[in-house]
Parts: structure tokens; sequence; C-alpha cells
């Protein structure tokens, strides 16, 4: 099972048990009509609130339940692209590139064509640098072609501008 798989079974467990201790104490039932009446009072006086609090609760579970992707997660024309951010460098993972290109070429190659640019994760994944990317895509046999512009143009405007404007605003 995979991990996201593996807490949500753990969370409703937990929840279960929760709710099975409360029935064992008597108090389910009751817990449960006071929740439910506090709700449409909140309905009935402050409809505005009630949506706000809600919104914020989906909010903040979204927001934890992303929290691992976000910043790092991007598709082009619907490949997903691994993007790290180590600070002062965005790397793009090789083998999202080489499926957005069509390309079938090893790693070493892909790695050697971005000398002194490439570094792999501690998963050993190959990971090449945005703006080096960025500047072979401008520069490599087939340039012209709309797909190689439009993914060149994706990673000027969606990942490196972004990471510089934080980057910014950071100091």
């Amino acid at each position: 099972m995979k991990g996201a798989a593996t807490r949500a079974v753990v969370i409703g467990l937990l929840i279960a048990g929760f709710l099975a201790w409360l029935h064992a104490l008597g108090v389910g039932l009751r817990l449960l009509l006071a929740i439910a009446l506090l709700f449409c009072l909140v309905a009935m006086v402050a409809p505005r609130l009630g949506v706000r609090w809600i919104d914020d609760l989906v909010l903040a579970i979204r927001t934890l339940f992303w929290q691992r992707e976000q910043g790092r997660f991007h598709t082009f024309a619907g490949v997903p692209l691994d993007i790290e951010d180590d600070g002062r460098h965005l790397w793009l993972a090789g083998e999202g590139l080489q499926r957005v290109l069509g390309s079938s070429e090893p790693e070493s190659v892909l790695a050697a064509r971005h000398a002194g640019h490439w570094r792999r994760n501690p998963d050993g994944v190959l990971l090449l640098r945005v703006d080096t990317v960025v500047q072979h895509l401008n520069t490599m046999p087939g340039r012209h072609d709309p797909r190689v512009q439009r993914l060149r143009r994706y990673l000027e405007r969606q990942v490196l501008f972004p990471a510089q404007i934080r980057r910014e605003r950071a100091n």
C-alpha cells in the first residue's frame, strides 16, 4: 500500500476507534446531537461565519495534505515534472524532461549534455538545473519546434520567474 493510502487507513481507524470509545461511554449520541445543534445554530444565526469556518477547515486540511508536494509538482502537456528548489537553484527531474521531449536517450547522455549542471537526489533520480535546460532548449537542434518553444516558455514563466520573485521577497 502506498504511503498516503496507509495514512488514510490509519486515520480512519483512529477516528472509528475514538467514535467507538465515545459510544461505549454512552456520550456518542449526545455529542453528535450537540454538534449538529451547534451547526444548525451557526447556520441560522451567522451563515457567513459558518461558511467561513468550513472554508478555513477545508483549506487547512488541503494544505496539510499537499504540504510535501507544494511548489514541486508541475505538469506540461499532461506530463508530470518533478521540480526541486534547494534555495539556490531549481532542479528538474531528467525523466520528466525526456518524456516531454519524446526522447529515449540514456541518462548519461542527458547528464553529459548538461555538464556541471546536474546532480542526483538521495533517491538516485537525475536532476538538471532548470536554467541550463532553458538555455539548452534555446540552442538545441529542433529549437523551432512549437512544443520545444512552449516548454521553454513554460519553464521560464511558470518555474523560474516565480522562484525568482520568492527569493527576492525572502531577502
